[in-house]
C-alpha cells in the first residue's frame, strides 16, 4: 500500500472478514496521477453456512470500501465527481462479475447520508448461480468527496437463499448502508 493513499477504513459486524486489499494506480501522466486503495471484506459466516448447505462455495455478501486521490489535488467540483462516478460505476460491474454475478442491471438509485454530506447509490440487480440454482441479489454503489479524495464504498447481499436458509433482505440492506456510512 502506498503510505500516501491510506486505505479507507470501516466498521464491519462480526463473522465478516478482509478477503483483500488493493493499491492501483489506474492513471499515471507527467502532469497527473490517480491513485486509489482498496479493502474488501466478506461475510465469511454465511459464506461457510451456505457451503455446507450448497456444497459450492461462493460470495453471497461482500462490502468495500475505496480512497481515490487525484494528483495534483483539487477541490472536487460537481464535473469531477461525475466523472469518477462514471468510471467507477463500470468498474464496479466488473467486481460484481469477477465476485460470481450475472445478470447485472442498473436498476435506480436511493439518497444515503455519509459524513456530512448526502449523496446517491446506485442499486444494481443480479443473479448468483448455485448447484442449478439461480438466485437473486441485489447491490449498491456509492462515490462522494471527502476533503480532497473521494470515498467509494458498496457491496452485495442475497435476496434469497436456498432452503432450508433463510435471509432478511432488507436487514441485508440496512447493514450495507451501515457499512457504507462507516467508510472514512
Amino acid at each position: 500500500m502506498s503510505p500516501d493513499v491510506p486505505p479507507p477504513e470501516l466498521s464491519v459486524p462480526e463473522g465478516w472478514r478482509l478477503v483483500a486489499e488493493d493499491f492501483r494506480t489506474p492513471l499515471e501522466v507527467s502532469v497527473a496521477s490517480i491513485e486509489t486503495s482498496t479493502r474488501i471484506y466478506e461475510d465469511v459466516d454465511l459464506r461457510e453456512r451456505l457451503a455446507d448447505v450448497t456444497g459450492v462455495e461462493t460470495t453471497w455478501r461482500f462490502a468495500f470500501a475505496s480512497r481515490l486521490r487525484i494528483r495534483p489535488r483539487a477541490p472536487p467540483s460537481r464535473a469531477l465527481t461525475r466523472l469518477v462516478t462514471d468510471r467507477a460505476e463500470s468498474k464496479f460491474e466488473d467486481v460484481l462479475r469477477n465476485r460470481g454475478f450475472d445478470g447485472i442491471a442498473r436498476a435506480d438509485s436511493h439518497r444515503i447520508d455519509v459524513g456530512d454530506a448526502t449523496t446517491s447509490a446506485t442499486r444494481y440487480r443480479a443473479r448468483v448461480g448455485v448447484g442449478g440454482l439461480d438466485l437473486p441479489v441485489e447491490a449498491f454503489f456509492a462515490v462522494w468527496p471527502a476533503e480532497r479524495d473521494y470515498l467509494l464504498g458498496g457491496g452485495a447481499y442475497p435476496l434469497s437463499l436456498p432452503e432450508p436458509e433463510a435471509f432478511d433482505a432488507e436487514r441485508g440492506r440496512e447493514e450495507l448502508f451501515s457499512l457504507i456510512r462507516s467508510i472514512r
